[in-house]
């Protein structure tokens, strides 16, 4: 979708006239675009036109932003009183613009890993009714998207060029094959074994990617919580494994001292071993293909791809997310 096109369906469906759009670049989400709009009246806000995840990412932010306020931007109410607008075959969202500098940049310190504790305390903490039981999707403990796409990739490096781009690429994945091997199995196992559990923990509301990257420090240094695109319902460890064990991010690991501020926020908490290591190992399998996916498509900008190998040698790298996935299988 294209600007002048957005500006008409926001006209269409919003109270909102006059906006001005900027887009945003660097978002991970290639399904999405996104949009910094400021409005005849000076209000700023972020608007996102996408085609994947599902309503739940409006519908989880304006459930918690109604008991704990400014912790996630909720959406601006459509004419019709709706969290978001359907247009084609993806959605339309605005949400209020949050004045900030991205987690990624800014170290949130121990009151910021104490206040993140807390939020995602109140996040799991949400009842799964109305719109929550309605809408957001319930974890099915299936990784066979993931598996499947990880086996499509490993088999086409098999026979990839043996130059440029790919050609390091291909290194990197030969080199690391065994140990994904051993991940994508282990993986593929514990879905198998978490779909016939009788005492798993309870679902509760998540945001599924709560990584730095997708927090802002406001200008009161709270962290706010943004792209609830892959909320669901599921046991707490979905979002905890982005904490514990050092996250899922090479350039930025969570130190111990890190996660004990967090949890002295978050409270206490058993955490499920079997549950952290399938979701630790489904992240890999996730950015490991799809990343490897863009540098293997000849039809993207070389500095996509790029970026992508770039983002592939972090998962391969010694602090990340492959070294965890490994880590927490070996103890078991």
């Amino acid at each position: 979708m294209v600007p002048d096109e957005v500006t008409t369906a926001i006209g269409e469906h919003y109270e909102l006239q006059g906006l001005e759009l900027t887009p945003i670049d660097g978002g991970a989400d290639l399904a999405a675009s996104l949009w910094k709009a400021v409005d005849a009246r000076g209000r700023r806000f972020a608007v996102k036109w996408s085609g994947s995840g599902s309503p739940a990412g409006m519908v989880l932010p304006a459930a918690l932003d109604a008991i704990r306020a400014g912790s996630a931007p909720p959406p601006v109410p459509t004419r019709g009183r709706s969290l978001w607008v359907d247009v084609g075959d993806a959605r339309l969202s605005v949400t209020r613009w949050v004045d900030g500098d991205s987690a990624w940049d800014t170290p949130l310190g121990r009151p910021g890993w104490y206040a993140f504790g807390q939020l995602l305390s109140a996040l799991h903490s949400l009842p799964v009714v109305g719109q929550v039981n309605k809408r957001v999707p319930r974890e099915d403990f299936d990784p066979s998207r993931w598996g499947d796409y990880f086996e499509k990739v490993d088999a086409e490096l098999e026979g990839a060029s043996s130059s440029g781009i790919t050609a390091r690429l291909t290194e990197l994945w030969q080199a690391h094959r065994p140990a994904l091997r051993k991940v994508h199995r282990r993986t593929l196992d514990l879905g198998a074994r978490l779909r016939t559990r009788a005492d798993l923990p309870r679902s509760v509301p998540c945001h599924a990617d709560p990584h730095l990257g997708n927090i802002v420090v406001a200008e009161d240094g709270r962290p706010v919580l943004l792209d609830f695109d892959d909320a669901v319902l599921a046991p707490a460890e979905r979002d905890l494994m982005f904490v514990l064990g050092g996250g899922v991010l090479a350039d930025r690991p969570v130190t111990g001292r890190q996660q004990e501020w967090f949890l002295e926020g978050y409270g206490a908490y058993s955490v499920d071993p079997d549950l952290l290591t399938y979701y630790r190992g489904l992240r890999v399998l996730e950015d490991a293909s799809e990343l490897a996916g863009v540098v293997l498509d000849p039809a993207g900008s070389d500095g996509d791809r790029r970026e992508a190998l770039g983002h592939v040698e972090g998962v391969f790298s010694d602090t990340g997310l492959l070294a965890q996935a490994r880590a927490v299988v070996a103890r078991r």
